[in-house]
């Protein structure tokens, strides 16, 4: 791929990651993705979702196994951009956000790691607080699903030992200790944080809040479900001016993991869909793909970049096929 991107010839690497999808045996084929999606049709199909829920969660245990051995560092972050999970669009479906959560807190789970899920609190001063629509209620939502942990279900007990819930902030870091009956309460092993992002107006930011809990965790790690730390509008310019190369970095410092984001006509055209931009793990290749219908009704997704470093936008363009 660098010899490819140092020649000039981007296009290559996408003709490459076909060779190698053709060799590669199916079920361990990087960067291919599934056909026949249609994500063009909302409501998804159930087996569209359960497609990337499997492949979240999957990435995600991989980056905390790459964590615990010193391989990569611990903030992380996991983008999911299909229609249904994409708050930009009128598609937009929280209890699929919801789902996504759950899968990946659950497989965390199943390999005794404590998970704990943080979704941020209401944000402001005085009268002027508020939460970001996107995650309105999405809090009581997660406590209230069905997580199968009653007695004789699959996930019988994991709620409140091995998967706990709580907000942003250095209070919901859990340590092990001891509490007042003796019982040993174990540490937090792994934070899920459900969309962090700060908000139009007002004048606090939800990144102070998070290099706390970020510094509290430690070495343990923080994984930013579709995050958006981006500075929004605000009277006394708060998010606009001060301290904004320090929230810069400190959004920079949060290594992808996962990301499927489809391509778009335009930012404001939303359909048809032209591709996607996937890296499927935190080893895999960036790899975008040029959605494409076939005569016999099929869809089908093909490679057309590889790059180590996510690709923009001029790049993309230049290598799909008219």
């Amino acid at each position: 791929n660098r010899l490819c991107v140092m020649v000039k010839q981007p296009s290559v690497t996408g003709k490459l990651t076909q060779l190698g999808l053709q060799i590669q045996p199916e079920g361990n084929r990087v960067g291919e993705v599934k056909e026949n999606l249609f994500l063009n049709q909302v409501p998804h199909n159930r087996f569209v979702r359960q497609y990337f829920y499997d492949m979240a969660a999957s990435s995600a245990l991989e980056a905390v196994i790459a964590c615990s051995e010193g391989k990569i560092p611990n903030r992380m972050k996991l983008q999911m951009m299909f229609p249904e999970v994409n708050p930009g669009m009128d598609s937009y479906r929280i209890g699929t956000l919801l789902e996504l959560t759950r899968q990946v807190a659950i497989h965390l789970a199943e390999q005794n790691l404590r998970c704990r899920i943080c979704v941020q609190q209401s944000l402001g001063v005085g009268i002027f607080t508020g939460t970001p629509k996107q995650l309105n209620g999405v809090a009581t939502l997660l406590q209230r699903m069905d997580w199968q942990a009653g007695d004789g279900e699959e996930n019988e007990g994991i709620l409140g030992d091995y998967i706990r819930f709580g907000a942003i902030g250095t209070d919901h870091v859990m340590n092990k200790h001891t509490d007042r009956d003796g019982n040993v309460i174990e540490q937090d092993d792994v934070f899920l944080i459900v969309c962090p992002q700060n908000m139009v107006g007002l004048e606090s930011s939800i990144i102070p809040y998070l290099q706390e809990m970020v510094e509290a965790a430690g070495d343990r790690p923080v994984i930013l479900i579709n995050p958006d730390l981006t500075d929004k509008i605000s009277s006394q310019g708060q998010q606009s001016v001060r301290g904004r190369q320090e929230r810069l970095d400190f959004e920079h410092s949060f290594k992808t993991i996962f990301e499927f984001s489809n391509i778009y006509v335009s930012g404001t055209s939303y359909f048809p869909i032209l591709g996607s931009i996937f890296k499927e793990s935190i080893s895999a290749p960036w790899v975008a793909h040029q959605r494409r219908d076939l005569t016999n009704g099929d869809e089908r997704y093909i490679p057309i970049l590889s790059t180590e470093e996510r690709p923009d936008g001029e790049l993309i363009m230049e290598t799909f096929v008219n």
